[in-house]
């Protein structure tokens, strides 16, 4: 049978005492883990945060009562109607790999002209997964890029009439307009119509 020798000035008793120091350390590191964890799940949930594709349903030059300035503010030039679909992205990336996943809610919308051609009066009434709301804002557009028969544009929304859970929220799009107003397949081709946006709602934080 083999023997074992302790290291030269290392008694069993010192062994011990490592031992249970490293008992109260594991300890302490699992204690502070399961209070990190605790600290998470308690962590108020905030911000609800939306990722959706936008698809022109139908476009009008004559906007009805919908547009009216009293409620937009403005005199609208266009009444569009959409739906908003959902999307996916690629884990790896975030690339868009899904641009039509599922239907989740709709807008409507009413544009204005402004003493600037490159930018537009924009007004919005939302249902987003069985929120309403709505919001002012305005687009910016630069036409025939990225090639001719295409315009692109950088939209925003200031949101209000949210339910009482929330403080308040915005929309931020990035748009193409093409030849072919309506529907998912742009003119030319190969492009995501008519905007990809996100939607954040701030939650009112409890005892605010």
């Amino acid at each position: 049978m083999r023997s074992y020798r302790l290291p030269h000035g290392m008694d069993v008793f010192t062994l011990g005492c490592i031992g249970w120091t490293l008992v109260f350390q594991l300890g302490e590191r699992s204690e502070a883990q399961a209070q990190g964890n605790q600290a998470r799940i308690e962590e108020p949930h905030l911000e609800d945060i939306y990722i959706v594709r936008s698809v022109r349903e139908s476009r009008t030059t004559l906007p009805t009562e919908f547009c009216a300035p009293t409620t937009t503010n403005f005199s609208a030039a266009l009444e569009d109607q959409y739906t908003l679909r959902s999307t996916a992205t690629a884990i790896s990336d975030g690339r868009l790999i899904d641009s039509n996943a599922a239907t989740v809610g709709t807008l409507h919308a009413c544009f204005g002209r402004t003493s600037d051609p490159s930018v537009v009066n924009f007004y919005a009434e939302v249902v987003l997964d069985r929120t309403t709301f709505k919001g002012i804002g305005d687009c910016r557009l630069k036409y025939d890029f990225p090639e001719p028969g295409i315009s692109s544009a950088r939209c925003f929304l200031d949101l209000s009439g949210l339910p009482a859970a929330y403080a308040g929220g915005m929309l931020t799009s990035n748009s193409i307009n093409s030849r072919k107003d309506l529907g998912m397949e742009s003119d030319p081709p190969g492009y995501t119509q008519a905007s990809v946006a996100t939607v954040r709602l701030w939650r009112t934080r409890s005892g605010r």
